[in-house]
């Protein structure tokens, strides 16, 4: 059996979409994809949609995303993908081509030797958990399972083989093949983790107490079981941006999202508490801000993570009581366990009386009369859609527009919230789409951001894939705009046309890609021009103009704790939404 022939057969039995970038080292793998009727081969434009279509394929309905690129270029565009899913903790799996193996570099003094020869292992191994040059035709089989193990085990993440162009051609006999043995390969950790008392202890003793949920709840497949945690114990919860979908935003336990551009009475909720319990959240400085120090300072914090180094980190935050297990283990624990039901409706009220005092999108963005505000487009998008919609956010101003405006109501929504590079969602498109083709995708991006990867709008066009693309247009990089008016004195390069940035008409570069358009100038236009998108049956982008100028808020200020955002509050007011107990 031609060794390329096994590997599609492995493939096969995983995944029902392969996103690949075509190239002289990997015709004969994808020649003998390509052959299979039981998995599509999805061509990219670019490597790097290839990758990101992988990493959003596998954020669906525990879907598993594999991507294939050619050797040196094709697998250095790779890489953009594999850091969204090594950040995010998604497991992927990625096939790289390589020269043949007489041609591979012998000496680590040379350059290069083959064409298009890379040290592809060296280059990946900080943003995979596993990374293979394959050197032995009767290693495929071990390499593959050892491969598609990993990817899956404990905190998951992408996987790489650098697969030589002769060996894919070689002959195997599959009977033959060792195999991978999942029992070798697992973690011995006989210790008996005590945690319970404590946990009672400090839970017995809040009065403010407030879950805090990461990545980890999605990544464990444990939100039932959180569900049931936060029913068993009456604890509200604040979620990360990455589970917020997890929870409806009507829900009064909700306190709302905190961090560096989230919610205002979000993050008096968490500078206000006095317990945190922290499950799978590495509470990062877009959580805390970058004063450490000033995060939850009134809080006893209980972590629980499954990767020990981010609990051993020091980056100045206390954490009381460190917990390191798997979150279906903690919640299994916890289950045996019994919590007094305390009342925090004193406590819960609060969120009431800040979210109402605080809103998102405020009585003047709704009358703006002059192009689109963009919290009330987000609003607007998050009332007409739900269960059966996925919404993929891009980056920076966009991302933080839509996670800081839009309501949650069953809809699916994710990005690549730790790398988070720009195009992220354009591509990302194909991957959820082909993952399910029963929801409705839908994409805000910023116009800067889609110059990343607008080539993929061929790819979108080519399938007919009825994604709806919403271009948040001002003209440039308006985030970085509103940094340098806060740091640089307003001096700007770089980030629009009159410092040098130039952008392009996305309505006819959509066009061009024989894909429909629409524009959305005002508010007037809002509601039916968005009806008419998301009813539409096929692929279209609505190019949306909001203000040149317009801006993040409410944001924190690097140095100032999450709870001192801009506008700043009266240093009064601000005291008063203070708990002082």
């Amino acid at each position: 059996m031609k060794l390329s022939d096994y590997v599609a057969d492995f493939l096969s039995k995983i995944t029902n979409h392969v996103f690949v970038g075509q190239g002289s080292s990997v015709i004969h793998l994808l020649d003998s994809l390509g052959k299979k009727n039981n998995v599509k081969v999805i061509p990219s434009q670019n490597e790097q949609g290839a990758a990101i279509a992988a990493d959003a394929y596998s954020r669906i309905n525990g879907r598993y995303g594999v991507s294939i690129a050619t050797s040196g270029p094709g697998m250095l565009n790779l890489m953009q993908g594999i850091a969204c899913s090594y950040f995010d903790s998604v497991p992927t799996l990625h096939i790289s081509g390589a020269v043949i193996t007489p041609h591979l570099r012998k000496d680590p003094k040379l350059r290069q030797q083959g064409f298009q020869e890379m040290e592809v292992v060296d280059l990946v191994n900080p943003i995979t958990k596993y990374a293979v040059l394959l050197k032995d035709k009767n290693k495929i089989r071990y390499e593959l399972e050892k491969m598609f193990y990993i990817s899956k085990e404990g905190r998951p993440g992408p996987v790489l083989m650098d697969l030589p162009d002769d060996i894919q051609r070689m002959e195997v006999n599959p009977e033959e093949l060792e195999g991978f043995d999942e029992r070798d390969a697992k973690t011995k950790n006989n210790i008996d983790i005590k945690f319970e008392d404590d946990l009672i202890k400090e839970i017995s003793k809040a009065k403010r107490p407030l879950i805090i949920p990461g990545y980890g709840v999605t990544v464990s497949k444990t939100s039932k079981e959180l569900f049931n945690f936060i029913e068993k114990t009456g604890i509200p919860y604040a979620p990360t941006w990455a589970v917020v979908d997890l929870f409806s935003d009507s829900d009064e336990k909700n306190a709302g999202t905190f961090g560096v551009a989230a919610t205002r009475f979000g993050n008096f909720a968490v500078q206000n508490s006095d317990l945190i319990i922290v499950l799978g959240c590495r509470l990062n400085t877009q959580l805390t801000g970058g004063k450490i120090n000033t995060f939850a300072e009134k809080a006893k914090k209980i972590v629980v993570d499954i990767d020990l180094a981010e609990l051993n980190k020091e980056n100045g935050l206390k954490i009381d009581l460190k917990i390191n297990l798997d979150l279906k283990e903690f919640f299994n624990k916890t289950e045996k366990l019994n919590f007094d039901k305390k009342d925090y409706s004193k406590w819960i009220k609060k969120f009431k009386l800040w979210k109402k005092k605080y809103p998102i999108c405020l009585p003047s963005y709704l009358e703006q009369s002059e192009k689109v505000n963009p919290y009330v487009f987000m609003q607007e998008l998050s009332l007409k859609t739900g269960k059966n919609d996925i919404l993929i956010p891009d980056a920076s101003a966009n991302l933080i527009w839509a996670l800081q405006a839009f309501k949650i109501n069953g809809q699916k929504v994710f990005t690549a919230f730790n790398h988070s590079p720009m195009g992220y969602s354009m591509a990302a498109t194909v991957g959820a789409y082909f993952a399910d083709q029963t929801k409705n995708v839908i994409c805000t991006i910023g116009d800067g951001s889609m110059q990343m990867n607008i080539q993929e709008l061929e790819t979108i066009s080519f399938y007919k894939l009825p994604v709806k693309i919403f271009v948040i247009n001002n003209g440039g990089y308006g985030l970085i705009k509103q940094t340098q008016e806060t740091w640089l004195n307003s001096f700007k390069v770089g980030v629009d046309e009159d410092s040098g940035l130039g952008m392009p008409d996305m309505q006819k570069i959509a066009k061009a890609y024989d894909i429909e358009t629409c524009e959305i100038n005002n508010h007037n236009e809002l509601k039916e021009k968005m009806d008419y998108v998301l009813k539409l049956k096929k692929p279209i982008l609505c190019d949306v103009k909001i203000k040149s100028d317009q801006r993040v808020f409410p944001k924190i200020e690097f140095g100032k704790p999450i709870h001192d955002m801009t506008p700043f509050l009266d240093r009064e007011e601000l005291n008063d939404n203070m708990i002082d107990e």
